[in-house]
């Protein structure tokens, strides 16, 4: 049976997450700052970011909230507060796999948060092989000169707007976030990211140009990340995408299973919006 990580490395899981949230909301540009006003704050062991002139969800959200157990029920109306006295109509509440994941659900729900799809957490052991992958792309680890490819890329997949061009490049750039290309021919294809913190690493960022998929390319790029996070010694590399929705695209979370990740879990997404 494959070793799967426990209650201790979950909780170091959602920690390095909470502190590459902030570190990415760190490198919002002044321009940008002055338009979007963004806030991050604690509450408890959990993390709200807040971009005052947005309604998108991904902005407005909470993570980590009772990953060491740190949660108390007076923490979600303090949480509900700061969002009405920001004048934001709506945010988005991910719950992760700490010990109050059940008690925090039963909170949410008496206050009126509706389930709204969620994430699926997956990891893979750092020390096992990982596998060839055939493709028809040439992968390398990015350089400073290649970030506005990886930008491009990930506009042009994940629709995001041009107005924020300047915050994706400088987390593009970011210290302690590599970048991987995949090339056909000259052409950049497909990216994705690493960030390794202690013997954790993560996979994020990925993204493939239609026309290039079903090349190969994302499978080769996972593979480089992990082969570079070995080397490291990763005791563990973990990934979130997009929980399975039947009739939805799930390539992305084939080719993670295909190269031995295992589902963790599922962390659920809430809403709450103004009545």
């Amino acid at each position: 049976m494959r070793p799967v990580p426990g209650p201790r490395v979950l909780s170091r899981v959602e920690a390095m997450n909470i502190r590459g949230t902030e570190e990415h909301w760190k490198l919002i540009p002044p321009d940008l700052a002055k338009r979007l006003r963004p806030h991050v704050v604690r509450v408890g062991d959990g993390l709200l970011t807040v971009a005052e002139r947005s309604d998108a969800l991904r902005m407005n959200r909470v993570i980590g909230l009772g990953h060491r157990g740190r949660a108390k029920e007076a923490m979600v109306d303090e949480i509900i507060n700061f969002y009405r006295a920001s004048k934001l109509r709506r945010f988005s509440f991910m719950l992760g796999p700490g010990p109050q994941a059940k008690q925090i659900t039963t909170w949410l729900l008496a206050r009126g948060f509706k389930r709204h799809g969620g994430h699926s957490m997956l990891a893979r052991d750092g020390r096992r092989p990982v596998p060839r992958v055939a493709s028809n792309v040439r992968v390398v680890r990015g350089k400073r000169e290649h970030d506005p490819f990886v930008v491009a890329i990930h506009e042009r997949c994940f629709g995001i707007p041009a107005s924020r061009r300047s915050w994706s490049l400088a987390s593009a750039g970011a210290p302690g976030y590599e970048q991987y290309l995949a090339f056909a021919g000259a052409t950049p294809v497909a990216v994705g990211s690493l960030r390794i913190d202690g013997d954790l690493a993560w996979l994020g960022g990925a993204a493939t140009l239609a026309c290039w998929r079903r090349h190969g390319a994302h499978g080769a790029l996972i593979a480089a990340r992990l082969r570079s996070a070995a080397r490291r010694g990763c005791r563990w590399a973990w990934v979130e995408t997009v929980a399975p929705v039947p009739g939805r695209p799930a390539g992305s979370r084939r080719n993670l299973l295909r190269l031995g990740f295992e589902e963790v879990c599922i962390k659920p997404i809430f809403v709450w919006c103004a009545r």
